[in-house]
């Protein structure tokens, strides 16, 4: 029984620890590739450029990890339309603590 109990543990660590070097991994692939596109496309001045790098980096980084993990765990089945509820169904209900 304790064998059981200690090989889900290591699972469920290991996918923890999964998904976390993959949202690392996607966040790097994201700034590296919004710096690139928006040096490619060029500003007027070399401030204007970073202003867009630094714009186009947060808002990337911030969808991947903020939104993405509030919508995984939310449970949307009260909600309409009914095509995206059977696909994000957590554990938390609207605004619960």
């Amino acid at each position: 029984m304790c064998s059981f109990y200690f090989g889900d543990i290591i699972i469920a660590k290991l996918i923890g620890y999964s998904i976390s070097f993959l949202i690392i991994a996607v966040n790097l692939i994201l700034k590296n590739r919004i710096i690139s596109m928006t040096t490619w496309v060029g500003e007027d001045t070399l401030s204007e450029q970073i202003a867009s790098i630094t714009n186009g980096v947060f808002y990337a980084l911030f969808f991947n990890t903020g939104i993405l993990i509030t919508l995984v765990n939310a449970n949307l089945t009260e909600h309409q339309p009914k095509l995206l509820t059977k696909y994000i169904s957590g554990m938390y209900y609207d605004y619960s603590p």
